[in-house]
Order: C-alpha cells, then structure tokens, then sequence
C-alpha cells in the first residue's frame, strides 16, 4: 500500500467517523464515498480536494469574470481635480461582469462604456454584493445549472446558503473549488466543504459594482473591453518656471510640474497637466454609485477627500495659481445618473476635451508612460524653450523704481501661472510670479530694484484760489494748482525704457512728453479727487529727462 493510498483511506475512514457522530453514517450506503453534509475540516484543502471522487473546477487563475479596470489616463487640474480615464478587458457571463469600489467620481462626470462596437452598457447596479438564489425562480435548482454559477465565482470571496437537517446555514469564504459533489471554500485556517445539492444561494462579497453588456449581435459577449471616466478629488500639479539668461536678448524658460498624487496609484500611465479648468458644477458633490446606493441630493454635504487637509489648505489657498470659475449662485435639480451608451465620443459628450497644445480653451502638456503611486510627489520637465527677452523699468512713486524683464510668448502654448526663477549665469536674478500669458502675448517678470537709474520725485505750489467754493455757509475750499518735477538720469551703460505711473491727488491738468492723464471715476468728490499721469519713455546711458505735470485740489481754508 502506498503512502497516498494509506492517507486516502485514513482520512475516509475520519470523515465517515465524523458522520456517524454526527448519526449520518454512511456505512452499507450505494456510493457510500459521496458524503452529502457539510465538512468543516482544519486540514489543508489539498487534502480534501484529494478524497472527493469527482474532479472540481479549482481556482488557479483570477476570476476571468471580475473586470479590474487599470488607469491608462488622467488629466491633471491645478485645482485639486483630475479626471481619469480606465480600461480593462473582462470575460462576460450572461453579459454581466463585476467590480469591485468605484472610485470617489464626482456627481454627474462618471460614465462606465464598452469600447466595442455595437455594446452597450444598459445597467450598472451598485449593492452589498450580487445575489443568486437557486429557487426556480431567481436561478434554475437544477444541478446543472447550479454548479455553472458557482464555477463561475470561483476565486471569489462568497457567502453560501445551505440546508442542513433540515435547517439553513451558511459558509462564508473564498470559493476554492466547485464539483458536482461540493464546493470548496476557504477561511483562514478552516476549510469548508458544503455539499453541491445543498446549496440554495450564493452572495459574492467585496464586489459591490454589476454591469450588464448589450450586444447589437444575436446573444451576448462571452468577452469585452470596458472602459470608465470620472472625475475625482484627490490629484494637483503645481507650475514651476525657470528663466535662464542666455545673452542680451534669448533665454530659456523651463516649465516643470510638480505633482501631488493622493487619489491612487499611476502605472505607466499617460498623464495631461491642464492650464485652465473647465465647468463642473457639481465636482464638490460624489456620484450617488460613489457615495451608496440611495440616490443622495445635490444640496447634501460631502466631505472633501482625495488629499490631507494641509495639504488641501495650502495648496487650494494659493488663488494666483488656479484658474477656476466659481460655479453660479444657483444649481439644476438633483436628477439620476443616467450613464450613455454607445462608443467613448458620445459616452464623453459634455466633458472637456483635450485635444492637445495650444487648444482653444485649454492648454495641456502630456508626459506619457508616467508612474507615480500614492502618496507620491515628483516634479516633471513640461517644455523647455528659448525665447526673446527685454528689460523694462517701472516706477510708481513714492515707492522705488523696479528692473523687471519682459518675456515674449511666441512658443506654441499659453504659459500658465507660476513662480519664476531668473538666472544669470551662475547667479540669482530674482524670483516672482509668472502670470498666465497666452501665445503672442508677453509678461513682465520683476527682478530685482533699479540701482542704475536715478529718480527723484518733486511737488510745489503753482497757484491758489482762495475761498473758491463754499459747499456750505461759512465754510469755504481754496483751490490750489501745483506743479510737480519727475527726475530721472541713466547712470547704466545702455539705453532703458521706463514705464512711470505716478498717482495725482486731485484733478490732472497737463503733462510734458505726451504724459497720459485719467481720472479716478471713484473719486468725484471735490476733496477725494484722485487720477494718474502715465509716461513711457526712453533714457540713452548718461542722459537725464526731466518730467512735469500739474494738477488742481480743493482743500479747506484757513
């Protein structure tokens, strides 16, 4: 006798042991192998598998029927949202297939579809799980049939309903293996053999999404590709730029994003930074499949996920950074998910496309075959140019004259808003705010103060007028013209160009060298009259300019 043979007869004779404690003993009965109760066997489930006489369906592989979407694209906004795209072949039964979570999708941007032809994803049930009761009526009692469904959740966590002496019980577990004789489910240490004949439902846990698959063609699928889109919380990009001087009149610009991803894991994945955000209305609100299975109204709070609280304060406070538009006052009633059939172009209809560079709308920079896992931060090299620079100075006094440098965007994307780093060589030229600059537009990047430029800012009394208003009795207004002086001298090498705009308390008269005068429209009142001059001028090196201007103001008399 072999060692097999030996341990198959031990263990035959303990499970026949065990049913004659149990006063079901299987002695002088025809096929007296087939043991149709419940075992719950501490033993391995290599040996159980090994003492059932008819050979079961074990699982080897994952469940072919259990669609497990992965990532192939996402499109990153600076406002904490990104809008991702999956995809996943998956083998149908019936036309059905199951999924685990759907991911937090905001309310009314989730959309699951079939990326074949002449498919149709008619339902997508959300619920504790999908149930079956073998009752003739929900599904067939006969064998058949029966052992086809549970061969079919094999590798699957189930919890599987049973008749025993006449009373129902349950085992609950990873169904191992399915036979005409038992199904095999496994729970931590224990092993679970529930007779086939006995079993009278089945629920499959952990797999709360149920999509159904039309097909144009006679029957169903036995397989498909399924893909889903949403948008979510949880994904940032911030821009960063740095400038690098070339010579006196190139330099390269380097765009780089940084990206903080808190909502999963990206592998291998095309990745879309978005300047601009387009309309969601209703992103701050989950999809009723997100959030449960009751349909939930659009004025209900949720509570904001995707990222640490920190981390959302400090990035969501940077306001210069984001481009969003602040939804309107009022909102559409809270309507059912609907989700469109058909191919990924009318599944999309309505939300943002993004077509490439240089878009309409949007502007997006891709970097494709991305892998970033969450909780992951990493910084990404956008676009590097060279681009056309000036050197511009801007003076409003009181304050100091500032050098700041003008950038040119004949590139061929909008440049969104970030900080800038300005280099010269081996040394800092200044840091600022590089605001949102569309093609053939250009920006102004300060650098650092004007030493090489003079300037001097000078005031006197022209003229008064007393008591030439009295806008109540015995209280007069003298009205007073002065003449004010604006000196400049290039102490630099090359000419400048500057940009002076000087603030008037009062009403502008007259500027020399074509200065540009305005008036305050908030300011009317005859003590509260304000405006500017505005003068753009050009100084050679060594050369001063001398700028003048009056302007009249009411004050009390004396």
């Amino acid at each position: 006798m072999t060692g097999a043979t030996h341990k198959r007869r031990s263990a035959e004779q303990c499970i026949r042991s065990m049913a004659c404690r149990s006063g079901h003993s299987e002695a002088g009965r025809p096929g007296s192998s087939r043991i149709r109760q419940v075992c719950a066997l501490a033993w391995g489930g290599g040996l159980l598998l090994s003492l059932l006489p008819v050979p079961l369906v074990q699982a080897e592989e994952p469940n072919p029927h259990v669609w497990k979407p992965q990532t192939k694209s996402v499109a990153v906004f600076k406002s904490g949202f990104g809008f991702f795209m999956r995809s996943g072949e998956v083998t149908l039964r019936d036309g059905w297939c199951l999924a685990g979570q759907v991911p937090p999708a905001s309310f009314g941007t989730l959309a699951i579809y079939s990326q074949k032809e002449n498919e149709v994803v008619d339902v997508v049930g959300a619920g504790p799980g999908e149930m079956v009761e073998f009752d003739d009526i929900d599904a067939r009692k006969d064998p058949a049939d029966k052992l086809a469904r549970l061969q079919a959740a094999v590798g699957l966590r189930v919890a599987l309903g049973y008749t025993h002496r006449g009373t129902t019980a349950s085992a609950t577990g990873k169904l191992v293996a399915a036979g005409e004789q038992f199904a095999i489910v496994e729970e931590q240490a224990q092993t679970f053999a529930v007779p086939t004949e006995a079993v009278t439902s089945m629920r499959v846990l952990e797999l709360p999404i149920r999509v159904h698959v039309s097909s144009g063609e006679a029957g169903t699928s036995a397989s498909t590709e399924l893909g889903m889109a949403c948008l979510r919380q949880g994904i940032t990009w911030i821009p960063e730029y740095t400038l690098r001087i070339l010579d006196d009149a190139t330099a390269e610009l380097t765009l780089r994003g940084t990206v903080v991803n808190e909502a999963e894991d990206l592998i291998h994945c095309d990745v879309h930074f978005v300047v601009g955000m387009p309309q969601f209305l209703h992103a701050d609100y989950l999809s009723p499949i997100a959030i449960g299975q009751a349909i939930r109204t659009i004025g209900a709070a949720v509570a904001q996920r995707g990222m640490p609280r920190e981390m959302a304060n400090q990035i969501m406070s940077q306001a210069l950074l984001t481009t969003n538009t602040a939804p309107g006052p009022s909102a559409a009633a809270p309507e059912a998910l609907e989700l469109p059939p058909g191919d990924l172009n009318s599944v999309l209809a309505g939300l943002p496309r993004i077509d490439g560079p240089g878009g309409a709308d949007l502007t997006v920079y891709t970097k494709t075959d991305l892998t970033i896992r969450r909780g992951e931060k990493a910084i990404v090299t956008l676009f590097t140019r060279n681009i056309h620079y000036g050197h511009l100075y801007r003076w409003q006094p009181p304050q100091r004259m500032q050098h700041l440098l003008t950038l040119r965007n004949d590139t061929d994307t909008a440049w969104t808003t970030g900080p800038c780093m300005a280099i010269g060589g081996h040394q800092p030229l200044g840091e600022d705010l590089l605001k949102y600059t569309p093609k053939g537009g250009t920006c102004e990047i300060p650098i650092t103060a004007a030493i090489s430029i003079a300037h001097e800012k000078t005031e006197s009394e022209a003229d008064r007028k007393l008591k030439a208003h009295e806008p109540q009795h015995n209280r007069f207004l003298d009205l007073v013209t002065l003449h004010g002086e604006l000196k400049l001298r290039n102490f630099g090498t090359e000419a400048v160009n500057v940009v002076i705009v000087t603030p008037i308390p009062g009403k502008p008269l007259s500027a020399s060298h074509q200065g540009i005068l305005s008036s305050d429209p908030e300011k009317l009142q005859l003590l509260e009259r304000g405006g500017t001059v505005h003068w753009r001028v050009t100084i050679e090196p060594g050369q001063s300019q001398t700028l003048t201007y009056t302007y009249e103001r009411y004050v009390p008399s004396i």
